[in-house]
């Protein structure tokens, strides 16, 4: 009985450990949250708001479209995210767009130099961190830039 009994708190224990890593992987951005998948499809299929009524789409799959104010790459943090926050600086931000280091690779020019000061509409699933929304974007695609928003 003693031996049923230690096996069910090793396996709680291990189910426990296997909870905490993956929530600690997923936080520091070494993998992508699910359902983070980028479809092109979104373009055509996915409503168009702006950054300032991202709040209304949080959990679906959305085109948010605003100015990007700063850009910022957090190298120091977990995961060497790259913040675009749109219409307002950090922490006042309506909406932010994350980068994450192992997706960096793929912009050229870097996320800083080919996005800031640009009106962008970004397509993903809308998701909040600390209250805020945001899309999670692991490929250019994901942005499309539609103007310069200040000559």
């Amino acid at each position: 009985m003693a031996s049923s009994s230690r096996s069910r708190t090793v396996g709680l224990a291990f189910l426990a450990l296997l909870v905490v890593v993956t929530f600690v992987v997923r936080r520091t951005g070494v993998l992508p949250e699910r359902g983070a998948h980028f479809d092109p499809v979104d373009y055509q299929e996915a409503p168009v708001v702006e950054a300032a009524d991202a709040h209304t789409v949080v959990g679906q799959r959305a085109v948010v479209c605003g100015t990007v104010v700063n850009v910022t790459f957090a190298r120091e943090i977990g995961g060497q995210p790259t913040f675009l926050n749109l219409e307002r600086a950090y922490p006042e931000q309506p909406f932010d767009v994350v980068i994450w280091g192992r997706n960096r690779e793929r912009f050229h020019p870097p996320p800083e130099m080919a996005y800031d000061d640009e009106r962008i509409c970004v397509a993903g699933r809308v998701t909040t961190h600390e209250g805020t929304p945001r899309i999670e974007v692991s490929t250019p695609e994901q942005i499309r830039a539609t103007s310069r928003a200040r000559p």
